[in-house]
């Protein structure tokens, strides 16, 4: 005898096959759109980066344009002109060329340890380096830059001794106080103090200048990118992109403050033995 519940089964079997296959052709759709939104993604980021590539290939022009400009004015004058102009000009025009060739040489550095540090083949040499005393002597350097601005270098701590990548760590100072000076208004003050203590050192660069949007904190670090508020003020876009990288070589901590048209604060945290750092 047939058992009734055979035939119920029999009739309830196709109905679930149905069902497995239109689970299966709503999971190939899903995939499908997924899969095309992806690509829509993709595709958007890949436009992007293209934009940014191209900006900055226009902004380094212009950034080694300004300088050779320079280089080739002061140097035709000196040529052409040399017994015409007083000495006190001639040396003029002699430190604005020696400025223009430091500007392009920090363009190209830069641009040289960030296509290094890309491809992963930036060596690190960490070496004693006593950081009051590179401070001191970068805020001077760099005060000689600017009679516009007042660097204001203050320490705190007990010992200044540390091991770090001596190059790389200059480079990092650099950009943190050309930063704070580019977007600051002229008279205004740069605060630059170093905290060394609980063996780590703390670097915290304070200007009172334009500030940053809040819509452009998540990428300021990004490479190329730049602020939506720095109007015509020059500038790469790879400085805090390279300050970050260098951080995080050592081991370090960055943070930023900053409120438009309220200046900016950046904190900077790097443990001072980043050799020994796991």
């Amino acid at each position: 005898m047939l058992d009734p519940q055979d035939d119920n089964q029999d009739h309830n079997h196709p109905t679930s096959i149905e069902e497995l296959q239109e689970k299966i052709n709503q999971l190939e759709t899903d995939k499908k759109q997924m899969i095309q939104q992806h690509d829509q993604q993709m595709k958007q980021l890949e436009k992007e980066l293209n934009n940014l590539k191209s900006r900055f290939i226009t902004t380094v022009s212009h950034e080694f344009r300004t300088p050779l400009t320079t280089i080739s004015f002061s140097a035709g004058l000196l040529e052409n002109y040399s017994n015409k102009i007083s000495e006190e000009k001639k040396q003029t025009h002699f430190q604005r060329i020696k400025q223009g060739i430091e500007q392009m040489t920090s363009l190209l550095e830069d641009t040289l340890i960030i296509g290094k540090l890309d491809s992963g083949s930036l060596e690190i040499n960490f070496t004693s380096v006593n950081l009051e005393k590179i401070c001191r002597v970068l805020v001077e350097k760099m005060q000689q830059k600017t009679n516009q601005h007042e660097i204001i270098f203050s320490v705190q701590g007990t010992s200044y001794d540390g091991k770090f990548d001596e190059m790389l760590l200059k480079q990092l100072i650099n950009h943190l106080l050309s930063n704070a000076i580019k977007y600051a208004p002229e008279g205004g003050e740069i605060k630059f103090e170093l905290i060394c203590e609980n063996q780590q050192a703390l670097f915290k660069i304070q200007d009172q200048g334009i500030g940053i949007p809040k819509s452009n904190l998540d990428r300021l670090f990004t490479n190329y990118y730049r602020g939506t508020n720095i109007g015509n003020i020059s500038g790469t876009g790879l400085g805090l992109s390279l300050v970050k990288q260098i951080v995080d070589l050592h081991d370090g901590k960055i943070t930023i403050e900053s409120e438009e048209n309220q200046g900016t604060k950046i904190i900077v945290i790097l443990p001072l033995n980043a050799d020994q750092q796991s």
